[in-house]
């Protein structure tokens, strides 16, 4: 997850964005996009949790490839390139959303290169988060669901006392879908980790109770500083690299 775009943004920015868009509500499960849709608009997650699904072939069951939170923008690679939806979009809880039509989000950003620019660091990122996960395909089950619940528990984990829960939505289907193993390899290795005392689960929950990786984050991070996200400074950024 990255920093909100429309918190990032200029108040002009925003009120455009607003003008453009409308607020709409689901509840969980309720599908935002399907795979295929053309022109689909873009999506600003206000808040909630989507997981983004791809079906390889019309038969084959949905891989969950990616989960998204408040703060993320759905729907900017198909703007982009101008195609329909490569992936269909999920709520598992319930979320709302500002929902841009495509063209209008297109012509906002050929008119204002800093949201340009932002986009595409956003993108990014993703893009870099998926490419690191994509190290662990090869890895046993354990290592493959040991770094995803790390993964999940730093973007979106909940701090409480002697422990960090991870509430996103995601049943023990959904995990293994993420990870490409069968919910039954999935459900030994769980097993395995609450004797362990790693973790505890819950209805669509999970309590970490120990660190569950050594590169993983600790339960207790120490506090971060606390910052202003500039305004849509990022031209610089991504002229870097």
């Amino acid at each position: 997850m990255g920093a909100d775009f429309l918190t990032a943004a200029t108040e002009r920015q925003r009120q455009r964005l607003l003008e453009l868009g409308r607020h709409v509500d689901h509840g969980a499960g309720a599908t935002l996009l399907n795979q295929g849709e053309p022109s689909p608009p873009v999506l600003f997650l206000r808040s909630g949790f989507v997981k983004a699904l791809r079906t390889a072939q019309g038969d084959t069951v949905p891989m969950v490839v990616d989960l998204l939170g408040a703060g993320d923008v759905l729907g900017v690679e198909a703007c982009l390139a101008g195609r329909s939806s490569h992936l269909a979009f999920v709520a598992t809880k319930p979320v709302r959303v500002l929902e841009i039509p495509q063209d209008a989000f297109h012509g906002f950003l050929g008119e204002d290169r800093r949201a340009m620019a932002w986009i595409a660091a956003d993108s990014a990122l993703r893009l870099r988060r998926r490419d690191i996960a994509l190290g662990f395909a090869t890895a046993k089950v354990r290592s493959r669901l040991t770094a995803f619940l790390a993964r999940l528990q730093a973007l979106y984990g909940i701090p409480r006392a002697e422990e960090v829960v991870i509430d996103v939505g995601l049943n023990h289907a959904d995990i293994a879908s993420a990870i490409g193993a069968s919910p039954a390899s999935v459900n030994a290795e769980i097993t395995k980790l609450k004797k362990e005392g790693y973790l505890t689960t819950g209805y669509k929950t999970i309590h970490v109770k120990k660190r569950l990786r050594e590169d993983g984050p600790p339960l207790s991070p120490p506090p971060a500083r606390p910052r202003r996200i500039p305004q849509m400074r990022l031209g610089r950024r991504v002229a870097l690299g």
